[in-house]
């Protein structure tokens, strides 16, 4: 069964709950990482197991509109992230930072409060375990940036990452690190 959150039409997301809706899940992250002028190319063969594995070490949310999926979460621990600079941030504790690893939410539903909706959650789960929130953001992805800066994320670190704008054809992608404090630790 899967469990309401409360909030009309969000889901919680884990293991057990996954393998139902994991066709319309990787349907969503093709979309709204592969279309838009933010496209980058992922191979669909490869989107199943990325999900996977994220699933496997963590969990999240699922937003749905009707019986439309329109927007996902997923998150974990921060010592899940191997591409997090920790030695150059040693404040940020990383066994008690959450790791936002993926934000998405359908085209045709941007600008709807989705984003906001699906990250608020996933810190309100996360306050009794973590005392931080981490999230990762491609530069140029300023919808995202504009969100994550609104809920009171800040700027951390910066990282480069290659990745495809079509099979073959890479291109490096700066990713900026935000940082949310979420509880106070004493």
């Amino acid at each position: 069964m899967v469990e309401k959150l409360g909030d009309k039409g969000l889901f919680k997301l884990d293991q057990f709950i996954y393998p139902k809706f994991r066709g319309k899940i990787i349907d969503l992250y093709l979309h709204a990482f592969t279309s838009g002028d933010l496209a980058q190319y992922i191979d669909p063969h490869i989107a199943g197991s990325t999900l996977d594995s994220l699933i496997r070490k963590g969990w999240g949310n699922m937003l749905f509109v009707g019986d439309r999926l329109v927007g996902v979460a997923l998150a974990m621990s921060l010592l899940e992230d191997a591409d997090f600079p920790a030695a150059e941030l040693p404040a940020v504790p990383v066994e008690r930072s959450l790791y936002i690893s993926e934000v998405m939410v359908h085209a045709d539903f941007r600008g709807r409060g989705i984003g906001t909706r699906l990250v608020n959650d996933l810190l309100l789960r996360a306050g009794d375990t973590f005392s931080n929130a981490v999230i990762r953001v491609w530069e140029q992805n300023e919808p995202a940036l504009s969100l994550y800066r609104k809920l009171g994320f800040h700027p951390v670190a910066m990282i480069r990452q290659t990745k495809l704008r079509a099979p073959g054809h890479p291109f490096e992608m700066k990713k900026i690190y935000l940082l949310k404090r979420i509880r106070s630790t004493a």
